[in-house]
């Protein structure tokens, strides 16, 4: 007994081990029954394994999430570059529809006649502006090389623009109607009254203003006024539409508020005459 007492360590040992060996035999030989040492056993075998297996299962679980969550990344991207493709390609055809808008829109030349028979056409982008909110005056990408010319005219499908003001071998700028030093002859277009003549100008506001030669003559609102064929620019170009009539008290002339055919906030192209003398 002595030695047990000098020597505890050790005969804690050796007792747990005879203890142990004594549990697995009496497990081996009552196989299959409900001997109390195998459930003791077990149970305490089931409470290690717990928590090993519900880690395993975290890790698992959280591998799999950040495996889902790559994968949702890289779908997401996708999906990006995807819709990012789709809105330029929007936008392409966007872009292809309204160019065939403005050469359309251009077409309307044709129905002129006065300028159909006597002029060919150069068709233009403009370039740039003078910097102000309306196309008072600008630049065009056309110039000498494809056949223009000062004082050359341009327009649109919709009417009457302006003049070349001055050009280089590729380009040109263009004085606008609206522009407050660029004055044009106009008449009313009407079958029955062709001597209603007037003179217009730009107002400084990017609008028209203009006034009837004749102080009695029977113009009213919605008149279409159209070019006259006297000066630089051919008979019968629309300019616009009266939108008021007041009468001078100092002239004595019936001065017009005038609505132009032209929406000089948005010219993107245009088409400039070239006499074909």
């Amino acid at each position: 007994m002595k030695w047990f007492r000098n020597h505890k360590q050790i005969s804690i040992i050796v007792t747990v081990m005879i203890v142990l060996m004594f549990i697995i035999v009496s497990s081996y030989s009552n196989a299959g029954s409900s001997f109390f040492g195998g459930h003791v056993i077990h149970n305490i075998i089931t409470f290690i394994q717990k928590p090993i297996s519900g880690s395993a299962n975290g890790v698992e679980s959280g591998l799999k999430g950040i495996f889902k969550f790559r994968t949702i990344i890289k779908e997401n991207e996708a999906l990006k570059d995807e819709n990012s493709a789709l809105k330029l390609e929007n936008i392409k055809l966007k872009l292809n529809k309204k160019e065939l808008k403005d050469l359309k829109d251009l077409s309307n030349i044709l129905n002129y006649n006065s300028v159909n028979d006597n002029y060919n056409y150069v068709t233009a982008d403009v370039t740039s502006m003078d910097g102000s909110n309306w196309f008072n005056i600008f630049t065009i990408n056309a110039g000498s090389k494809d056949g223009l010319y000062k004082d050359a005219v341009v327009m649109d499908g919709y009417g009457l623009i302006g003049r070349v003001l001055d050009l280089g071998s590729n380009w040109s700028k263009v004085i606008s109607i609206i522009d407050e030093s660029n004055s044009v002859s106009f008449k009313v277009q009407r079958e029955k009254d062709k001597d209603l003549l007037g003179i217009l100008s730009g107002d400084g506001k990017g609008g028209l203003t203009g006034f009837m030669l004749d102080p009695e003559a029977a113009v009213v609102e919605g008149d279409l006024l159209i070019t006259t064929g006297m000066g630089m620019y051919p008979e019968g170009i629309a300019i616009g539409k009266v939108d008021k009539i007041e009468l001078n008290p100092d002239t004595l002339l019936k001065t017009l508020k005038i609505e132009s055919t032209v929406d000089f906030k948005s010219i993107e192209k245009v088409t400039v005459i070239i006499s074909k003398s």
